[in-house]
Protein backbone atom coordinates (compact mmCIF):
# COMPACT_ATOMS: atom_id res chain seq x y z
CA UNK A 1 0.00 0.00 0.00
CA UNK A 2 1.15 3.45 -1.10
CA UNK A 3 2.72 5.70 2.01
CA UNK A 4 -0.23 8.39 0.60
CA UNK A 5 -2.86 5.62 1.29
CA UNK A 6 -1.86 4.57 4.46
CA UNK A 7 -1.83 8.09 5.80
CA UNK A 8 -5.28 8.18 4.68
CA UNK A 9 -6.49 5.29 6.48
CA UNK A 10 -4.98 5.84 9.15
CA UNK A 11 -6.55 9.65 9.44
CA UNK A 12 -9.72 7.98 8.81
CA UNK A 13 -9.06 5.30 11.74
CA UNK A 14 -7.76 8.53 14.05
CA UNK A 15 -10.96 10.48 13.39
CA UNK A 16 -13.46 7.70 13.57
CA UNK A 17 -12.06 6.09 16.66
CA UNK A 18 -11.99 9.92 18.69
CA UNK A 19 -15.33 10.60 17.37
CA UNK A 20 -16.48 7.50 18.46
CA UNK A 21 -15.06 8.23 22.15
CA UNK A 22 -16.53 11.47 22.40
CA UNK A 23 -20.16 9.76 21.40
CA UNK A 24 -19.39 6.78 23.91
CA UNK A 25 -19.07 9.15 26.52
CA UNK A 26 -21.63 11.58 25.88
CA UNK A 27 -23.96 8.59 26.10
CA UNK A 28 -22.54 6.75 28.84
CA UNK A 29 -20.80 9.43 31.19
CA UNK A 30 -17.27 7.28 31.05
CA UNK A 31 -16.14 9.51 34.19
CA UNK A 32 -18.34 8.06 36.51
CA UNK A 33 -16.46 4.29 35.93
CA UNK A 34 -13.32 6.12 36.17
CA UNK A 35 -12.51 7.15 32.84
CA UNK A 36 -11.58 10.66 31.73
CA UNK A 37 -11.93 12.50 28.32
CA UNK A 38 -10.67 15.62 27.37
CA UNK A 39 -10.36 16.56 23.74
CA UNK A 40 -8.02 13.29 22.18
CA UNK A 41 -7.35 12.12 25.91
CA UNK A 42 -7.87 9.27 27.64
CA UNK A 43 -7.22 9.27 30.75
CA UNK A 44 -7.97 5.61 33.47
CA UNK A 45 -7.37 6.08 37.04
CA UNK A 46 -6.82 2.25 38.38
CA UNK A 47 -7.24 1.28 42.30
CA UNK A 48 -6.75 -1.98 41.42
CA UNK A 49 -3.57 -1.37 39.96
CA UNK A 50 -3.00 0.95 42.80
CA UNK A 51 -3.05 -2.18 45.15
CA UNK A 52 -1.38 -4.43 43.44
CA UNK A 53 1.67 -1.98 43.42
CA UNK A 54 1.11 -2.22 47.70
CA UNK A 55 0.68 -5.79 47.51
CA UNK A 56 4.21 -6.12 45.08
CA UNK A 57 5.99 -3.93 46.84
CA UNK A 58 5.63 -6.52 50.10
CA UNK A 59 6.94 -9.54 48.67
CA UNK A 60 10.02 -10.16 47.75
CA UNK A 61 11.44 -6.74 49.86
CA UNK A 62 15.16 -7.79 49.94
CA UNK A 63 15.35 -8.46 45.86
CA UNK A 64 13.22 -5.35 45.24
CA UNK A 65 15.92 -3.70 47.18
CA UNK A 66 18.86 -5.17 45.49
CA UNK A 67 17.22 -4.01 41.88
CA UNK A 68 16.99 -0.22 43.78
CA UNK A 69 20.50 -0.18 44.26
CA UNK A 70 21.22 -1.69 41.10
CA UNK A 71 19.06 0.76 38.83
CA UNK A 72 20.78 3.72 40.09
CA UNK A 73 23.99 2.68 38.97
CA UNK A 74 21.86 1.30 35.50
CA UNK A 75 20.43 4.94 35.71
CA UNK A 76 23.57 6.56 35.68
CA UNK A 77 24.93 4.87 32.72
CA UNK A 78 21.98 4.93 30.50
CA UNK A 79 21.77 8.55 31.11
CA UNK A 80 25.50 8.89 30.12
CA UNK A 81 25.17 6.53 26.94
CA UNK A 82 22.06 8.26 25.34
CA UNK A 83 23.96 11.32 25.72
CA UNK A 84 27.01 9.63 24.24
CA UNK A 85 25.29 7.61 21.59
CA UNK A 86 23.68 10.81 20.33
CA UNK A 87 26.51 12.31 20.11
CA UNK A 88 28.34 9.83 18.08
CA UNK A 89 25.36 9.36 15.76
CA UNK A 90 25.74 12.65 15.11
CA UNK A 91 29.53 12.99 13.92
CA UNK A 92 28.66 9.77 11.97
CA UNK A 93 26.20 11.93 10.06
CA UNK A 94 28.07 14.74 9.60
CA UNK A 95 31.21 12.73 7.99
CA UNK A 96 30.72 12.73 4.20
CA UNK A 97 29.78 9.10 3.51
CA UNK A 98 28.11 8.44 7.24
CA UNK A 99 25.59 6.86 7.75
CA UNK A 100 24.47 7.12 11.21
CA UNK A 101 21.10 5.43 13.14
CA UNK A 102 18.11 6.73 12.19
CA UNK A 103 16.55 8.81 14.58
CA UNK A 104 12.72 9.75 14.40
CA UNK A 105 9.26 10.30 16.16
CA UNK A 106 6.97 6.79 15.87
CA UNK A 107 4.10 8.46 12.98
CA UNK A 108 1.97 5.96 11.68
CA UNK A 109 2.37 5.62 8.18
CA UNK A 110 4.84 8.22 7.89
CA UNK A 111 8.12 6.36 10.14
CA UNK A 112 6.35 3.20 10.87
CA UNK A 113 4.13 1.30 8.52
CA UNK A 114 0.94 0.31 9.53
CA UNK A 115 1.25 -3.20 9.61
CA UNK A 116 3.79 -3.07 12.41
CA UNK A 117 1.54 -0.38 14.48
CA UNK A 118 0.24 -3.82 16.17
CA UNK A 119 3.49 -5.12 17.18
CA UNK A 120 5.06 -1.38 18.37
CA UNK A 121 1.97 -0.91 20.46
CA UNK A 122 2.31 -4.59 22.34
CA UNK A 123 5.59 -3.80 22.68
CA UNK A 124 4.75 -0.17 24.11
CA UNK A 125 2.08 -1.81 26.78
CA UNK A 126 5.04 -4.15 27.83
CA UNK A 127 7.15 -1.48 28.72
CA UNK A 128 4.55 1.36 29.79
CA UNK A 129 3.28 -1.64 32.34
CA UNK A 130 6.53 -2.69 33.47
CA UNK A 131 8.24 0.68 33.74
CA UNK A 132 4.93 2.16 36.21
CA UNK A 133 5.33 -0.63 38.12
CA UNK A 134 8.60 -0.64 38.67
CA UNK A 135 8.48 3.12 39.79
CA UNK A 136 5.86 2.29 42.36
CA UNK A 137 7.10 -0.99 43.75
CA UNK A 138 10.42 1.22 44.46
CA UNK A 139 8.58 4.66 45.44
CA UNK A 140 6.37 1.90 48.41
CA UNK A 141 9.78 0.45 49.49
CA UNK A 142 11.54 3.73 49.93
CA UNK A 143 8.43 5.02 52.08
CA UNK A 144 6.51 6.99 49.81
CA UNK A 145 2.79 6.68 48.95
CA UNK A 146 1.47 6.37 45.67
CA UNK A 147 -1.46 9.09 45.07
CA UNK A 148 -2.66 7.75 41.75
CA UNK A 149 -1.95 5.16 39.11
CA UNK A 150 -3.89 4.17 35.87
CA UNK A 151 -3.15 4.24 31.90
CA UNK A 152 -3.94 7.13 29.29
CA UNK A 153 -4.43 7.19 26.24
CA UNK A 154 -3.32 10.49 24.20
CA UNK A 155 -3.14 11.10 20.43
CA UNK A 156 -2.32 8.58 18.92
CA UNK A 157 -0.02 6.97 21.92
CA UNK A 158 -0.73 4.81 24.81
CA UNK A 159 0.75 5.43 28.21
CA UNK A 160 0.95 4.51 31.98
CA UNK A 161 1.32 6.81 34.81
CA UNK A 162 2.52 6.69 38.78
CA UNK A 163 2.09 9.67 40.67
CA UNK A 164 3.56 9.06 44.23
CA UNK A 165 2.79 11.93 46.58
CA UNK A 166 5.11 14.90 46.05
CA UNK A 167 5.28 15.71 50.03
CA UNK A 168 6.69 12.51 50.53
CA UNK A 169 9.16 12.39 47.54
CA UNK A 170 10.30 15.36 48.30
CA UNK A 171 10.99 15.07 51.86
CA UNK A 172 13.06 11.41 50.85
CA UNK A 173 16.55 11.37 50.63
CA UNK A 174 18.38 12.31 47.16
CA UNK A 175 19.51 8.36 47.22
CA UNK A 176 15.81 7.27 47.55
CA UNK A 177 14.44 9.83 45.18
CA UNK A 178 17.15 8.65 43.00
CA UNK A 179 16.37 4.95 43.05
CA UNK A 180 12.04 5.61 41.92
CA UNK A 181 13.04 7.88 39.31
CA UNK A 182 15.97 5.37 37.68
CA UNK A 183 13.39 1.90 38.89
CA UNK A 184 11.44 2.42 35.46
CA UNK A 185 14.18 2.91 32.80
CA UNK A 186 16.26 -0.38 34.81
CA UNK A 187 13.01 -2.18 34.37
CA UNK A 188 12.60 -1.68 30.94
CA UNK A 189 16.36 -2.32 30.35
CA UNK A 190 16.22 -6.18 32.42
CA UNK A 191 12.87 -7.33 30.78
CA UNK A 192 14.41 -6.20 27.70
CA UNK A 193 17.10 -8.25 28.13
CA UNK A 194 14.87 -11.32 29.29
CA UNK A 195 12.89 -11.24 26.03
CA UNK A 196 16.03 -11.26 24.08
CA UNK A 197 17.10 -14.08 25.74
CA UNK A 198 13.61 -16.39 24.96
CA UNK A 199 14.13 -15.03 21.52
CA UNK A 200 17.60 -17.08 21.41
CA UNK A 201 16.45 -19.83 23.16
CA UNK A 202 13.59 -19.82 21.03
CA UNK A 203 14.31 -19.73 17.50
CA UNK A 204 16.60 -21.15 15.40
CA UNK A 205 19.33 -18.39 14.99
CA UNK A 206 20.34 -19.51 11.02
CA UNK A 207 17.42 -17.71 8.98
CA UNK A 208 16.21 -20.70 6.83
CA UNK A 209 14.11 -18.86 4.46
CA UNK A 210 12.87 -15.13 3.42
CA UNK A 211 9.75 -13.29 4.83
CA UNK A 212 7.92 -11.64 2.10
CA UNK A 213 7.09 -8.05 3.60
CA UNK A 214 6.04 -6.31 0.71
CA UNK A 215 6.05 -7.33 -3.50
CA UNK A 216 6.60 -5.14 -6.34
CA UNK A 217 3.33 -4.47 -7.89
CA UNK A 218 2.48 -6.25 -10.66
CA UNK A 219 6.14 -8.00 -10.12
CA UNK A 220 6.50 -11.61 -10.57
CA UNK A 221 5.99 -12.43 -6.94
CA UNK A 222 2.75 -10.31 -7.38
CA UNK A 223 1.11 -12.11 -10.28
CA UNK A 224 2.11 -15.31 -9.03
CA UNK A 225 -0.28 -14.34 -5.68
CA UNK A 226 2.40 -14.56 -3.10
CA UNK A 227 1.70 -12.42 -0.32
CA UNK A 228 2.61 -10.69 2.98
CA UNK A 229 3.70 -12.90 5.68
CA UNK A 230 4.78 -15.97 3.02
CA UNK A 231 8.06 -17.79 3.00
CA UNK A 232 10.53 -18.10 0.22
CA UNK A 233 12.50 -21.57 0.99
CA UNK A 234 14.51 -22.04 -2.30
CA UNK A 235 14.85 -21.26 -5.85
CA UNK A 236 15.23 -24.11 -8.02
CA UNK A 237 16.70 -25.92 -5.08
CA UNK A 238 18.89 -23.70 -3.96
CA UNK A 239 18.46 -22.83 -0.31
CA UNK A 240 17.64 -19.02 -0.13
CA UNK A 241 18.06 -17.86 3.74
CA UNK A 242 18.59 -14.38 3.24
CA UNK A 243 18.95 -11.78 0.98
CA UNK A 244 22.71 -11.91 0.45
CA UNK A 245 22.23 -15.94 -0.49
CA UNK A 246 19.25 -13.82 -3.05
CA UNK A 247 21.06 -12.09 -4.50
CA UNK A 248 24.13 -14.22 -5.07
CA UNK A 249 21.62 -16.37 -6.97
CA UNK A 250 19.61 -13.86 -9.65
CA UNK A 251 23.45 -12.59 -10.09
CA UNK A 252 23.75 -16.07 -12.20
CA UNK A 253 19.94 -15.53 -13.40
CA UNK A 254 18.89 -13.92 -16.60
CA UNK A 255 15.29 -11.66 -17.40
CA UNK A 256 12.81 -13.80 -18.66
CA UNK A 257 14.54 -17.14 -16.89
CA UNK A 258 11.90 -19.56 -15.50
CA UNK A 259 12.33 -20.34 -12.00
CA UNK A 260 10.37 -22.53 -9.33
CA UNK A 261 10.05 -21.27 -5.77
CA UNK A 262 9.95 -23.53 -2.96
CA UNK A 263 7.58 -21.23 -0.54
CA UNK A 264 5.24 -21.49 2.22
CA UNK A 265 2.26 -22.29 -0.25
CA UNK A 266 3.84 -25.09 -2.08
CA UNK A 267 6.33 -25.19 -5.39
CA UNK A 268 5.46 -21.51 -7.18
CA UNK A 269 6.22 -21.24 -11.15
CA UNK A 270 7.51 -17.80 -12.39
CA UNK A 271 9.37 -15.90 -14.66
CA UNK A 272 12.23 -13.51 -13.84
CA UNK A 273 11.16 -10.03 -14.04
CA UNK A 274 12.96 -6.88 -14.99
CA UNK A 275 14.15 -4.72 -12.61
CA UNK A 276 11.75 -1.36 -13.15
CA UNK A 277 15.21 1.00 -13.19
CA UNK A 278 17.03 -1.20 -14.79
CA UNK A 279 15.89 -3.31 -17.65
CA UNK A 280 18.77 -5.67 -17.75
CA UNK A 281 18.80 -7.16 -14.23
CA UNK A 282 16.15 -9.92 -13.12
CA UNK A 283 14.27 -9.67 -10.16
CA UNK A 284 11.23 -11.55 -8.62
CA UNK A 285 9.49 -7.80 -7.36
CA UNK A 286 10.78 -8.28 -3.75
CA UNK A 287 10.13 -4.63 -1.85
CA UNK A 288 10.91 -5.26 1.80
CA UNK A 289 11.23 -8.74 3.58
CA UNK A 290 12.77 -10.03 7.06
CA UNK A 291 14.80 -13.68 7.44
CA UNK A 292 12.64 -16.73 8.67
CA UNK A 293 13.44 -18.29 11.87
CA UNK A 294 11.85 -21.14 12.46
CA UNK A 295 10.68 -21.49 16.30
CA UNK A 296 12.59 -24.69 17.94
CA UNK A 297 8.30 -25.55 19.27
CA UNK A 298 7.15 -25.80 15.87
CA UNK A 299 4.59 -23.28 15.49
CA UNK A 300 3.65 -23.37 11.99
CA UNK A 301 5.53 -20.75 9.49
CA UNK A 302 2.61 -18.15 10.28
CA UNK A 303 2.81 -18.25 13.57
CA UNK A 304 6.85 -18.51 14.05
CA UNK A 305 6.51 -15.17 11.89
CA UNK A 306 4.26 -13.66 14.24
CA UNK A 307 5.87 -14.43 17.63
CA UNK A 308 9.18 -14.02 15.97
CA UNK A 309 8.55 -10.04 14.96
CA UNK A 310 6.40 -9.67 18.13
CA UNK A 311 9.12 -10.77 20.45
CA UNK A 312 11.60 -8.83 18.28
CA UNK A 313 9.64 -5.20 18.04
CA UNK A 314 9.40 -5.66 22.30
CA UNK A 315 12.72 -6.23 22.48
CA UNK A 316 13.54 -2.77 20.42
CA UNK A 317 10.47 -0.74 22.21
CA UNK A 318 11.88 -1.94 25.60
CA UNK A 319 15.72 -0.70 25.08
CA UNK A 320 14.82 2.46 22.98
CA UNK A 321 12.23 3.38 26.12
CA UNK A 322 14.67 2.44 28.70
CA UNK A 323 17.88 4.55 27.17
CA UNK A 324 15.84 7.54 25.82
CA UNK A 325 13.86 7.82 29.18
CA UNK A 326 17.08 8.47 31.16
CA UNK A 327 17.93 11.32 28.95
CA UNK A 328 17.95 14.91 30.62
CA UNK A 329 15.28 16.01 28.69
CA UNK A 330 12.20 17.95 31.16
CA UNK A 331 9.35 15.74 31.99
CA UNK A 332 11.88 12.44 30.97
CA UNK A 333 12.74 10.57 34.17
CA UNK A 334 16.27 11.51 33.43
CA UNK A 335 15.72 14.78 33.75
CA UNK A 336 14.75 15.06 37.42
CA UNK A 337 17.35 12.08 38.38
CA UNK A 338 20.18 14.44 36.96
CA UNK A 339 18.58 16.98 39.07
CA UNK A 340 18.55 15.60 42.34
CA UNK A 341 22.38 13.93 41.60
CA UNK A 342 23.44 17.79 40.31
CA UNK A 343 21.78 19.10 43.95
CA UNK A 344 23.62 17.24 46.47
CA UNK A 345 26.92 17.31 44.86
CA UNK A 346 26.97 20.64 42.23
CA UNK A 347 27.39 24.19 43.35
CA UNK A 348 25.94 25.87 40.06
CA UNK A 349 23.62 22.70 39.97
CA UNK A 350 20.58 24.97 38.04
CA UNK A 351 23.25 26.15 35.55
CA UNK A 352 24.57 22.55 34.72
CA UNK A 353 21.18 21.16 34.28
CA UNK A 354 20.36 23.63 32.12
CA UNK A 355 23.28 23.01 29.86
CA UNK A 356 22.57 19.38 29.73
CA UNK A 357 18.73 19.82 28.97
CA UNK A 358 20.17 22.13 26.03
CA UNK A 359 22.26 19.71 25.09
CA UNK A 360 20.15 17.00 24.63
CA UNK A 361 17.14 18.79 23.02
CA UNK A 362 19.84 19.77 20.84
CA UNK A 363 21.36 15.97 20.21
CA UNK A 364 17.40 14.87 19.53
CA UNK A 365 16.60 17.68 16.98
CA UNK A 366 19.57 17.16 15.14
CA UNK A 367 19.75 13.85 14.77
CA UNK A 368 16.07 14.12 14.02
CA UNK A 369 16.50 16.50 11.17
CA UNK A 370 19.99 14.92 9.62
CA UNK A 371 17.37 11.79 9.73
CA UNK A 372 14.69 13.25 7.31
CA UNK A 373 17.07 14.88 5.34
CA UNK A 374 18.82 11.68 4.00
CA UNK A 375 15.67 9.95 3.42
CA UNK A 376 12.26 10.23 5.05
CA UNK A 377 10.72 7.01 5.57
CA UNK A 378 8.97 4.16 6.69
CA UNK A 379 10.36 0.57 8.11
Amino acid sequence: MPFESELWTFAAFFLIFWVSVHLLDGILDLEKHGIKVVAVFIRFESQGFKAFLDKASQRNRRLWRVFSNLSLVTGAGMLFYAVYFLSQNLLTFAQPSGEGSPVVPVLPGVTIRLFWLPYFILGFLVAVVTHEMAHGVIARIEGVDIKSAGLFFALVQPGGFVEPDENELQNSSTTSKMKILSAGSSMNLLVGLLVSLIISSLFISGPAGIVILEVLGNGPLARAGLQRWEVIYAINGTQIGNLSSLGDYMADVEVGDELVLSTSRGDVSMTAGADPDEPDRPILGIVSSLPYCPSRISLGFFWDIQLYVALNWTFLVLVNIAVLNMLPIPFFDGDRFLQYFLQRFVERHDQVKTFFNMLSLFLIAANMTLTMSGSFFSV
